[in-house]
């Protein structure tokens, strides 16, 4: 425990920075304290609740010198709901933070210090509300009535909400109509008090130049209803290109879809238009949720990427290979390396509905792959890979490459430090962009260019 403070303390602190999960961070005695809805330059006092060796948690007590930056949440379940997390700053002011939060992350895991001006300014989105192409809500049964809602951040209590004002307008529609229709045919959510009920989670995806929808249904068991319940949505929401059932009882492992699953109406490919591509999406292929954004992102990593005519460029972490169609142009030959099987078949469906022929799906990890392509000369290798990151194996295996460049897409600052502090032993960082993929939450994402120390 810590001696300089205790639980039910009141403190006057400064807020110096935000946290990677869009809390204010100040300082008592060198103590953090994390301070959630409070913001930078705020003056605050706070009521302390949980202490531990390094850091404090608190809350507001009273705002004592508010920030110029902080606006009125435009979510009515903001403070509940914890899918947003800095609608209370000031959108512009956002964008200064998301590149506070690398500058942050370099300075704590990278050994040598990285100049302040290879990180650049925050490419923020044109249209940061409404942007969300894809919906992954939970249904439960409350009071006789089937809704759709999202969990109170870092608990399992159920907020119901009638619409998200960051989730594309046509999936707020769609999601209103399923709720409606699910409570006409007693197809009942799943009440985890009584383990009874259906439906778990809906998801809904839209293409927005395409004006497409895509429905799946993650249930608990089957319902002889649904067939009828799809016939009808279909009639209310023309829009709707797919729905899909699938059977998934196990609350516990993650992701939702399984090998269970049923078309009920419709094809298994929905269009999703990025740029001047046509991109085949199944119902359980990965794509970005900002589809605006996710332009901006493939572009920076085309330009980082600067490929010749000549070279041969690798795809790692490809999902359904929005990164190929975008370079392949540029490129001599492009091998998209992705381990899921759906996303690899959306990939392979893309690509020939494109015309693109000089790149080649090899469905596997990335490892592996690389073993493969060990008699290849890669010049250019770039990286999507999760939030958990390259790793320390992976890392190696790069390194035993040697490409001339590397791209590193990430939605990580804190793993992203890490492996550069491991690839900085043979490359050199030219220039890192961060990219708000995720307007109002606290999620940062970036694209780093480095170069071969040799080649530099």
């Amino acid at each position: 425990m810590n001696e300089h403070i205790e639980i039910g303390d009141r403190l006057t602190i400064e807020i110096k920075r935000m946290g990677i999960n869009g809390e204010g961070i100040g300082y008592f005695r060198k103590l953090a304290i994390f301070v959630e809805h409070a913001l930078p330059e705020e003056e605050i006092e706070v009521l302390i609740e949980a202490v531990y060796d390094n850091r404090a948690v608190a809350k507001i007590d009273k705002i004592l010198k508010k920030s110029p930056n902080r606006m009125e949440p435009f979510c009515p379940v903001y403070e509940t709901c914890g899918g947003c997390q800095t609608q209370h700053l000031a959108y512009e002011e956002t964008l200064v933070q998301k590149r506070e939060i690398l500058i942050k992350a370099f300075e704590r895991y990278i050994k040598h210090p990285i100049p302040e001006q290879i990180i650049k300014k925050t490419l923020g989105a044109q249209n940061p509300r409404y942007y969300r192409n894809k919906a992954s809500l939970p249904v439960q049964k409350i009071q006789g009535k089937t809704m759709i809602g999202m969990y109170a951040r870092g608990s399992n209590q159920f907020v119901p909400i009638d619409e998200c004002p960051v989730q594309n307008k046509l999936i707020n529609q769609i999601m209103k109509s399923i709720v409606h229709l699910l409570n006409s045919y007693q197809i009942d959510g799943y009440d985890p008090k009584t383990k009874k009920g259906y439906v778990r989670t809906l998801i809904v995806r839209t293409s927005e130049k395409d004006e497409q929808a895509q429905v799946s249904l993650i249930m608990m068991k089957h319902s002889a209803r649904l067939k009828q319940f799809a016939t009808n949505l279909v009639k209310r929401e023309p829009k709707i290109v797919s729905i899909t059932e699938v059977i998934n009882p196990d609350m516990k492992k993650p992701g939702f879809f399984t090998n269970e699953m049923q078309v009920l109406y419709g094809n298994t490919e929905m269009k999703q238009t990025l740029s001047n591509y046509t991109l085949m999406l199944r119902p359980d292929a990965f794509f970005q949720l900002n589809t605006e954004q996710a332009h901006v992102f493939y572009k920076e990593m085309k330009r980082l990427a600067a490929l010749k005519h000549h070279e041969t460029a690798l795809d790692a972490y490809a999902g359904v290979a929005p990164v190929s169609h975008y370079i392949h142009e540029d490129a001599n030959h492009v091998y998209a390396i992705e381990i899921d099987k759906a996303s690899c078949e959306s990939a392979k469906n893309s690509l020939e509905a494109n015309h693109i022929s000089n790149v080649t799906v090899l469905q596997s990890d990335f490892k592996r792959s690389l073993n493969g392509l060990k008699h290849k000369k890669i010049d250019v290798m770039l990286f999507d890979p999760p939030r958990t990151g390259l790793g320390q194996e992976t890392i190696e295996a790069i390194q035993g490459f040697r490409p001339k460049r590397l791209v590193y897409g990430s939605c990580n600052p804190s793993t992203l430090a890490k492996d550069l502090n491991i690839l900085l032993e043979h490359y050199k960082l030219i220039e890192t962009v961060p990219i708000d993929m995720f307007p109002y939450t606290s999620l940062v994402e970036s694209v780093s260019l480095l170069k071969l120390k040799s080649e530099s």
